[in-house]
Order: C-alpha cells, then structure tokens, then sequence
C-alpha cells in the first residue's frame, strides 16, 4: 500500500498516485449517488467526492481486482469486497487525520448503501459487518479521553448563549426573518443548555411537549427507545415563550427554520450546528466546538459543582450510571489531580544547590 504519508496536500493530484484528478466521476453511478447527497449539503457533496476518488485512487494503485492506473473511471464497483473497504481504513488511518477517515468512510458506506437501494450493490460487500465494525470503532474510541482534551474548550459554552442573549433584537420581523431568527436561535442555545439534551432530542421536540413554553419538564422518549425527562429551566422557558409568541406559522415543531425557502420546515441538525458556529467564530471560541458540546459542558460543570452522578445520570439519560462515570470521571480526575499538585509540588533544584 505504497501511498502518501501524512502532510501531503495538493488538492489537484490524487492522494496515492498523484495523477492528475481525472474529469471523470471514480464509480459508476455516482452521479446520482452525490445528486441525492448534495440536496441537503454541498459541502458534504464535495467531501463524499474527494472520499471516493481517494478510494477508486487507492484500489487503483494497489491494483484490486484488476484494477489498473492506466483503467479509465468510472471504474465499476461490481467486484468490490468488504475487506476492500476494511483496508482502505487501515490505509487511512496511518495516512489521514480521524476527521478525514471518519468522512471518507462515510463516503464509501453511503454509496454502497445507495448501490444497495438500487439492487446494484456488489455481492461481495457486506454492509452489516461494515455498520458493526463502525460501531466497534467508536466504541473502542475513549469518549473520556475526549471528554479530557476538550474540557478547557468547552468552558466557552457560557459564551455562545451569552453571544445570542446580548444580540440587538430587530424591533420588527423582515422579509428574511431576522427577528424570528434571533429568537429561535436563543431559545435553542438555552435550551441546549439548560436539558444537556442531544441536540437530535431537543430538534424533535414539539411545542406542545413544553407547554408552549410554560412546562418546567418535557417527557421524550431517548436513546435506546427510554423514555427521561428533559429539564427546562426558568431561563429557557422564557426563551422558548419569547420565541413562540413571535411565531405565526402552524408547526407544530418547537424549533422551525425560517429561511425565505424553508416554508417553516422543523430545524434540522446542520442548521442548528450554523447557529452554534456562528457563535464559535464571533466569540473566538475553539473552532471544534458544536452543539453537542453544551452536553458535555453541562455534565462535567454539574459534577464539580457536587450534583451526585446518578443524578447526572438520570440528566443524561444513560441506561447505567457506569457509562457516566467511565466519560466523566477521568476529567474529574485530573482537577483533583490538579489542585493537588498546585498546593504541594516543589520546583525542581538542583541537590548541590539545595545543599548550599
């Protein structure tokens, strides 16, 4: 597998044989496959693109199945094995950042899904045993050890419901929604917040499940088919309250998107991660952080702040206490062993000069 290493970066050339990018899409049928992609992202349109030209460049020079550099694309993915897709990881992940893995994978497994749907998916390809080894990789990626690098990060969350909280309110609504926006931007970031809700949870929610703004809790039903309660604090209540008595459409979806195309279709997960980028970027924040970060802020706050972890839990929704403390208790860890060391540790001194 004599490809790049990592650091090569010339987006003309192909990452393992570095030809010129052909004119030509890698596989059949994708033409449609990055059609239906592109509805709803151009970005992850292009992303799927690049992923799928490194895959048809890496089978390529590694000469699968026949597969030559002299073979002009689109190459036909007929003859295609799950171990092609197991290797080309292996190659990526010695090659390319997690972030470019995670994406490029998803590029090849989304488009032997839509093979799938098409009845043209190769018979030599198992998509069950790829989902499994996907949700084995994630299993063995330590949430806690993110759950540590980021923790300094996450303590800008505060600042993303301050940024929309202080923001000019527009006197009335234009044509382009602004106030209504601003509002439904609000009333997401505190909520996001306040429940320490996945943010697939909180964009489900109806108004009718918080009483329009009134209920102090909403029932849901979470992952793993559980039901829990979500908490809405008195700041959050407010906001959703602001936010609905603005509103003049018959949604029932408690946060809609209100771009002049969106006809006040419910907010979906890459409009609600615009909301917290903007944020990101206008307070300077670390760029990494998304929505799903107020979870894990909230979390470990509460837990230093003295709430028991199996009242962390139940906020949470994990089925067994154990999963909150396997997450949360390296970061804690490493305060104590902080405070520890800032109270007790010695600068380094020489022996002959502490004998002087």
């Amino acid at each position: 597998m004599g490809c790049m290493k990592k650091g090569y970066k010339h987006n003309k050339t192909l990452p393992c044989s570095k030809r010129d990018i052909p004119a030509a899409l890698p596989f059949t049928n994708m033409e449609m496959f990055l059609r239906e992609v592109g509805i709803n992202s151009e970005r992850t349109e292009r992303a799927y693109r690049a992923g799928l030209r490194a895959f048809a460049d890496w089978l390529q020079v590694n000469g699968r199945h026949d597969f030559e550099l002299d073979t002009e694309w689109p190459l036909s993915p007929t003859p295609l094995q799950t171990a092609d897709v197991l290797e080309f990881r292996s190659w990526l992940l010695s090659n390319r950042s997690q972030s470019t893995t995670t994406t490029y994978l998803a590029a090849v497994t989304s488009y032997l899904h839509f093979l799938d749907g098409i009845d043209k998916c190769p018979t030599g390809v198992q998509l069950g045993k790829l989902a499994q080894q996907r949700r084995r990789r994630r299993s063995e990626r330590s949430q806690a050890a993110t759950v540590v690098d980021k923790d300094e990060a996450r303590q800008g969350m505060p600042a993303i419901v301050a940024y929309y909280d202080n923001l000019p309110l527009p006197a009335t609504n234009d044509r382009y929604n602004r106030r209504l926006s601003l509002l439904r931007d609000r009333a997401l970031v505190n909520v996001l917040y306040s429940t320490a809700a996945r943010l697939s949870e909180v964009l489900a929610l109806n108004r009718s499940q918080v009483g329009h703004g009134r209920a102090q809790t909403a029932t849901i039903i979470g992952k793993g088919g559980r039901a829990r309660t979500l908490h809405l604090m008195p700041y959050a209540q407010a906001a959703i309250q602001a936010y609905l008595a603005a509103r003049i459409d018959n949604n029932p979806a408690l946060f809609v998107a209100h771009s002049r195309n969106a006809r006040n279709g419910r907010l979906n997960q890459s409009g609600a991660h615009n909301v917290v980028k903007k944020a990101v970027v206008a307070q300077r924040l670390d760029p990494s952080l998304s929505a799903h970060d107020f979870r894990h802020y909230r979390a470990t706050q509460l837990l230093r702040d003295g709430m028991p972890l199996e009242v962390v839990q139940e906020l949470l929704g994990h089925a067994d206490v154990s999963t909150t403390r396997g997450i949360y208790a390296p970061v804690l860890g490493v305060q104590v062993v902080r405070e520890w060391l800032d109270n007790m540790d010695r600068i380094p001194v020489a022996v002959n000069e502490s004998a002087r």
